[in-house]
Parts: structure tokens; sequence; C-alpha cells
């Protein structure tokens, strides 16, 4: 009988561990230098509860002036959920190019250069847990926005010779 609870444990806690993890996600971390790799899987739930460990003071930057515009700004979010899937900037200048874009529930910024591209893809709902009515941000809530960043490429740099890519799993 004892082996039979040993063995069904053995089973259960890795099956439970690796559900819980897959159930609220993976941020990988790839890192490319060169010849060079490092490859980091963040568990998501993990992450959450650490940062709810950090100290209020620590990390409670408030925006200032920015915080008397922080109604509007959330309204503007919630128009552009509402939107149709549309371009809304593009600046060209010689040789560079930035463009902003809303394609689904996701704000797109791509940023094309001589030297380096940059791709940032943001879901409008990770914006809207982020920032609190004070406009004070929790590291916690911080991770919990990026849940909603599952199955997306959340940052992509490349240059000649590295390569960064965070994603959401």
């Amino acid at each position: 009988m004892m082996i039979k609870l040993l063995v069904a444990g053995a089973i259960a806690v890795p099956t439970v561990t690796t559900a819980t993890v897959a159930a609220t996600g993976i941020a990988w971390v790839d890192v490319r230098d060169g010849s060079d790799r490092i490859v980091l899987p963040v568990p998501l739930l993990l992450a959450e509860v650490a940062a709810s460990f950090v100290p209020k003071p620590v990390v409670r930057e408030h925006m200032g002036e920015a915080t008397r515009h922080l109604a509007a700004a959330k309204g503007v979010i919630e128009a552009l959920a509402d939107s149709p899937d549309a371009e809304l900037v593009r600046v060209e200048d010689h040789d560079e190019q930035v463009v902003v874009s809303k394609v689904g529930d996701v704000l797109h910024v791509q940023v094309h250069g001589d030297d380096e591209e940059v791709s940032v893809n943001v879901p409008l709902s990770a914006i809207r847990e982020l920032v609190r009515d004070d406009g004070s941000i929790d590291p916690a809530s911080a991770v919990r926005a990026v849940r909603h960043s599952r199955f997306t490429n959340l940052v992509e740099v490349r240059s000649r010779n590295e390569h960064v890519k965070v994603t959401v799993w």
C-alpha cells in the first residue's frame, strides 16, 4: 500500500506542477550575442508570487503630472480596444521607420533602422491591468499584465550580432 502511495505521489506532483505552470504561463527570454545563447524560462505564477514580496515603497513610482490625465488615457485605451484594426502612427526619417498599429487586442510598435529592428507587442488588456487608478504600478500587477500576453512575442530586438526575444506562452 505504501509503495502505491509513493508511486501515485511521484506521478501526481510533477503532473500537477506542470499543469499549473502550463495554465498560468511561461515567459521565455532568449538572448543571443554572437555565438553565445541563453534561454531562460520564467514561470509567470512564480514571478507573480515573487513580485508580491517586493516592498511597495521601493517600486511605488507615481506618474506625477501625468496622473491628472490618467482617466483620459484609460478612455483612449478603451476606445482603441473598441476600434477596428488600423495603422495609428507612421514616422519615416531617412533610414528609420516607426509604425504603431492596433491588430485585434494588441498594440504593435515596430522600429526599423539601419542597425536594428525592434518589435513590441502589448495586449490592450495588459495595459488596462498595469496602471492603477492612483497612477502607481504594482510589481505583481505588472507580472499579471504579462499573463495577458500569452502566445505573444512580447519584445524582439535584432541587430547585426545580437538577438533578444521575450515570448509569453
